[in-house]
């Protein structure tokens, strides 16, 4: 009786055609754990940069009040 709950098994030519991508895995793991480390350095600046900007709006706005005093 046919239940419908069949596995198909792949073919050999499918499971060659998947030989070359996993045989490029290393490379490509690789480059994307490079590209994510670049990504989180420019993360890392970009918030230095919006706490530098955000230390210069307060002092400079304590600056205002001391002038307008």
């Amino acid at each position: 009786m046919n239940n419908g709950n069949q596995e198909t098994l792949p073919t050999p030519s499918v499971i060659s055609a998947r030989a070359p991508r996993l045989a490029a895995l290393p490379d490509e793991l690789s480059r994307l754990k490079h590209e994510l480390l670049q990504a989180e350095v420019r993360l890392a600046k970009a918030r230095a940069t919006v706490t530098g900007a955000e230390i210069d709006i307060k002092v400079l706005n304590a600056r205002l009040r001391a002038f307008a005093k």
